[in-house]
């Protein structure tokens, strides 16, 4: 990039500890002035080697290794490792245990959008956003501290079920922790659309189009935004997903503020597919009965294969391949993570835009960037 400087120009970098971009990429802008004349996004300041490191751990050891990917989506993660193990194991988990993963896995969204959008109204001088958002992702920490035994990383899930079933009183302990949640995203929603400044900065800013999206690979509400309406959850749907009445949250305008209205129509949604899992939950087993498959089966042999499973992840499309050679180790772990696709969004988006604007647009794209760097 250097090569290509014009009179006048620089090369600023932001990242890999920066306070707008703490992630481990770097961002190098080409700068004139204030203007972003290129952008160049650099990969792997800490790339931790998970894949590799599951290959030499047990199946079962490899459920608290890919917690590791991105602890905001811990248990997302586990349902898409978990649920390669499945299919290749042949077995599906009894529909109480299902739904018990729903109800974690929701959770998991809410808490995770709830800090991503802190975050961005931090990055865009609205500081006080992170005040708020953070105190309301405590209380649903709390309710995942309740099942699993941890806030951020849990080694819950269980192949063809779950480690524990839920608590007595949680559901009691969850609906007004769901009824605060609903007021204060209308709360949040009012703020946003109130402040003039807020929708200058927002408003039009870092404009991703569905077709640039598409043919970059980017998934989840950065896509949903430019009005591609693909959730995973409805497109092919895992679990009880398919049993449950929600929608796709959509806006057409792909900016900014376009991608926040989606997080905060998905957290609504969220809760609405609480209510549901926590009023129709059967009873029932939380293992699959007559299988050799119990929660703490410490070596366990999968038939040899490869299947490619992927969930809905709250940034995007969380993808494993993965291949088994029948013994108690993957023989091959492929992660296609959300996040990688969509830093390849980040330059065009910023080109043209002033330095200002690479804060927004960046934290726009809710980067819990370490899933990029397994």
């Amino acid at each position: 990039m250097e090569e290509m400087l014009g009179s006048n120009e620089m090369i600023v970098h932001l990242g890999p500890q920066h306070p707008m971009q703490p992630g481990p990429f770097r961002l190098n802008l080409r700068l004139k002035g204030e203007t972003v004349m290129d952008a160049e996004v650099e990969l792997g300041y800490i790339h931790k080697g998970i894949e590799k490191i599951l290959e030499n751990k047990t199946y079962l050891q490899g459920i608290t290794i890919v917690d590791r990917i991105c602890y905001l989506v811990a248990l997302t993660n586990e349902e898409c490792f978990v649920g390669c193990a499945e299919k290749l194991l042949d077995i599906e988990p009894p529909e109480r245990a299902q739904y018990i993963r729903v109800i974690l896995e929701e959770l998991s969204r809410l808490q995770s959008h709830l800090l991503g959008m802190g975050e961005f109204g931090e990055f865009i001088g609205f500081v006080s956003m992170f005040m708020y958002t953070i105190k309301e992702r405590e209380d649903i920490l709390t309710l995942i501290d309740m099942v699993t035994g941890a806030r951020i990383t849990h080694s819950y899930l269980r192949f063809g079920g779950v480690r524990d079933d839920l608590p007595a009183g949680f559901k009691e302990k969850t609906i007004p922790v769901l009824n605060n949640l609903k007021k204060v995203i209308s709360d949040y929603e009012e703020m946003f659309y109130s402040d003039r400044i807020y929708r200058e900065r927002t408003v039009g800013v870092g404009v991703l189009t569905a077709d640039v999206a598409k043919s970059l690979g980017v998934s989840g509400p950065a896509l949903r935004a430019t009005g591609v309406p693909f959730d995973i959850r409805k497109n092919e749907p895992y679990l009880v997903y398919k049993d449950l009445d929600f929608k796709v949250c959509t806006e057409t305008a792909g900016d900014c503020f376009a991608r926040v209205q989606v997080r905060l129509n998905e957290m609504r949604e969220s809760i609405y597919i609480l209510e549901q899992c926590l009023d129709r939950i059967p009873g029932g087993p939380i293992f699959p009965e007559g299988t050799p498959y119990g929660r703490r089966t410490p070596v366990m042999r999968v038939p040899a294969g490869e299947v490619f499973h992927r969930v809905e992840d709250p940034r995007g499309e969380m993808g494993m391949y993965m291949v088994s050679d029948g013994t108690d180790k993957p023989y091959r772990v492929k992660v296609r993570g959300p996040y990688f696709p969509t830093l390849q969004a980040l330059p065009p988006l910023i080109k043209g835009t002033t330095v200002a604007d690479v804060a927004a647009i960046s934290g726009s794209m809710d980067g819990c960037t370490s899933e990029a760097d397994r």
